[in-house]
């Protein structure tokens, strides 16, 4: 019995992670439909072109974020 309870321990112990991913998927896939109702919202009220510039801004935006990690871990 004390084997198991070891067991469970380290068990326990593995499953963090997966739940830490679980949380950060979900939080992507929220990101994500925000941003399809804010481009539609935006569409309706001004139009496809200011959706394409803020694309545009953002898709910059994670390229600079995206720039500035790969020259911190390096």
């Amino acid at each position: 019995m004390s084997h198991d309870k070891g067991n469970n321990h380290l068990h326990g112990l593995r499953q963090q992670p997966v739940a830490s991913l679980d949380l950060f998927a979900n939080a992507l896939s929220f990101i994500g439909l925000n941003l399809i109702w804010l481009f539609l919202a935006i569409w309706m009220l001004f139009g496809l072109v200011p959706v394409l510039f803020f694309a545009l801004l953002l898709n910059h935006m994670i390229n600079r974020l995206e720039d500035r990690i790969a020259q911190e871990q390096s």
